[in-house]
């Protein structure tokens, strides 16, 4: 029986978000881009699917937790191989989403790849490097996988079969019809394995877009070679167990100093479960300037802040936030005697690793803190995404990466900006960087404090 990641789900609702019936099968569905049509006997196949899938609440949950933190990851890489995102539901299917899963036959991780095939696909397989369960890495090869054989099948319902099966396998299957159908029957003869798909969307689509439990979200950072998995999760501020528990690719002590690039998949530091909600979640906004009074709070990024107004100190806007100021200071990234800038937004919370925005174009004389700052964001997060090095300058027209690693192979890009003049993409040489001073420490007791700060402050 496959085991899930009991301490990346902390938090998981006691009362069921989920109460109620399983979900009924439709007797029509579209799926990977084709409109089917499922007869009553389909049905009642898929039916008993999906009851199972939904008889242990608890498991259920869990399994919907971890859909909901790597689905925009495994969504990402379907959409840059242009696989269908339906796709998503065939890793819930093959592994419940378990890095480490094992079949009978040889198969591992989370795409369940056979050595000789993950190979054949790119993927690493050696005594240090194990790529088959490294999430992203591993939906890429599938990805691909997946759109050769659909060169050869043109219907992406006989593709997904062709996983199961190999191209030779699927041809049973298959008739002359399906090429670039548009519609298709599933009857009680079509074979189990897409009737199961069908039953994993049916379960696993409506809770993802209802946001049906608490979740913590992942995110993919650059590994650093010769550090381990431990010394990693230190230097991101992440809880060094559900790192370990994250990256189960990595069988050696440390990230191999081999010349090949690696990513990480941690927990968003310092990121509280994000909670049920009843109804989809709207696109997210990018913050804007906003006008506020000296003492109402904003919120950017769904974190609190003060807009900073003429003449405030550190001091002064951390005393009327109700912290202190080293706490100040330290959620802030500020360092010592530097000034606020007037309308900027100042945080009582920690600062989250990515923004709610996925890109940003530099504007003339922004800096990277006071980006961070605008989109409250970490500062050593833009730095990761954007391979960015402490103290260097970024230049007008710059495309930042606020929520997700560029990857090595994707060039910097660099957008007109009025008034400014066109910009090659190439790193400008770091400037150098001041002389490191005391902060203030921070107690374990203010900072729960603070996470309890109301919306306004009292009085207001």
């Amino acid at each position: 029986m496959k085991k899930l990641f009991p301490a990346l789900l902390l938090g998981l609702a006691s009362r069921s978000a989920l109460a109620g019936p399983p979900p009924t099968v439709p007797s029509t569905i579209d799926a990977m881009g084709l409109h089917l049509t499922l007869d009553y006997e389909a049905r009642q196949l898929v039916q008993a699917k999906v009851n199972s899938l939904c008889r242990h609440n608890a498991s259920l949950e869990a399994r919907i937790a971890l859909a909901e933190a790597a689905f925009p990851l495994i969504d990402q890489v379907l959409a840059e191989e242009n696989v269908p995102a339906d796709f998503r539901y065939l890793v819930l299917q093959e592994s419940a989403l378990q890095g480490n899963a094992t079949s009978k036959h040889g198969a591992v991780g989370y795409w369940q790849f056979k050595r000789e095939t993950a190979l054949d696909y790119g993927l690493t397989v050696d005594g240090s490097v194990d790529e088959r369960r490294h999430l992203t890495a591993s939906t890429r090869a599938a990805a691909r996988y997946l759109t050769r054989s659909n060169a050869s099948l043109h219907n992406w319902v006989n593709t997904l079969l062709s996983y199961n099966l190999g191209l030779g396998g699927v041809q049973p299957y298959t008739r002359p019809a399906d090429a670039d159908a548009s519609r298709m029957s599933v009857t009680a003869s079509s074979s189990v394995y897409i009737l199961d798909f069908i039953a994993q969307k049916v379960v696993f689509e409506p809770a993802c877009a209802q946001h049906a439990v608490p979740f913590v979200p992942w995110r993919e950072v650059p590994a650093t070679p010769g550090l381990s998995l431990a010394q990693q999760a230190a230097s991101l501020s992440a809880d060094p167990a559900a790192v370990a528990r994250l990256n189960p690719w990595l069988l050696a002590a440390t990230v191999p100093q081999n010349g090949r690039s690696y990513t990480l998949l941690v927990p968003l530091a310092g990121a509280p479960l994000l909670a049920a909600s009843p109804g989809p979640r709207r696109p997210a906004a990018a913050p804007v300037a906003v006008a506020a009074s000296a003492t109402s709070y904003v919120r950017i990024n769904d974190l609190r802040a003060l807009v900073a107004q003429p003449g405030d100190t550190p001091a002064a806007l951390a005393a009327r936030g109700g912290a202190s100021l080293g706490f100040f200071m330290k959620v802030n990234e500020l360092s010592r005697n530097e000034l606020l800038i007037p309308g900027a937004p100042y945080f009582f919370e920690r600062k989250r690793e990515a923004a709610e925005q996925e890109y940003h174009v530099v504007a003339p004389g922004q800096s990277l803190t006071a980006i961070a700052q605008h989109f409250g964001v970490l500062r050593h997060a833009l730095l990761a995404y954007n391979h960015l090095h402490l103290g260097e300058a970024v230049p007008p027209g710059l495309v930042l990466w606020l929520a997700h690693v560029r990857p090595r192979n994707v060039a910097a890009e660099y957008r007109p900006v009025p008034g400014t003049h066109p910009v090659v993409a190439q790193r400008p040489a770091p400037t150098p960087l001041p002389a490191p001073v005391a902060e203030e420490e921070v107690d374990e007791e203010e900072l729960a404090a603070i996470s309890e700060l109301p919306t306004e402050v009292p009085g207001a």
